[in-house]
């Protein structure tokens, strides 16, 4: 499956579209159009990773103001699977950075956000960007109404 001509915003919807249908083998070429090695839209993947990060910090604002007020401030636990707390340090770097993108962002603190998502999209292990990627992807697809 080819991204074609899709310019951010459709290659972002293309993958919610495959991961939500649960198509691996789209999913795997649409990343590897991103990610891999002489990739022909590496030069897209901060931008996707951005808007997807935009897509879940609309979802979570709607979901945690419902009335519009805007108070508060955001916070994160995180969690292993057995239900223990997680040291933020001790997540892996890229995963880190894009928590931190997400929750820089509800605070309105988009410099931040910004550094967060540049340090994912520098970072030399491709398996770390892909990490934070899918990662990112699921928490998008899950909050839009995609599955579980």
């Amino acid at each position: 499956m080819s991204a074609g001509g899709l310019g951010v915003h459709g290659l972002t919807g293309r993958l919610l579209t495959v991961a939500r249908l649960g198509d691996l083998d789209a999913l795997t070429a649409l990343l590897t159009q991103l990610l891999g090695r002489g990739a022909p839209h590496r030069h897209l993947y901060d931008l996707v990773l951005r808007e997807l990060v935009a897509i879940v910090v609309r979802e979570l604002r709607e979901r945690a103001e419902p009335d519009g007020d805007g108070e508060g401030v955001f916070v994160v636990d995180v969690f292993d699977d057995e239900d223990a707390t997680v040291p933020i340090d001790e997540v892996q770097p890229a995963l880190r950075a894009v928590l931190r993108a997400v929750l820089a962002s509800l605070n309105e603190d988009h410099a931040d956000a910004g550094f967060q998502l540049g340090l994912v999209a520098d970072d030399p292990d491709p398996l770390a960007r892909l990490d934070a990627a899918l990662h990112v992807l699921l928490w998008a697809n899950v909050l839009s109404g995609g599955s579980d």
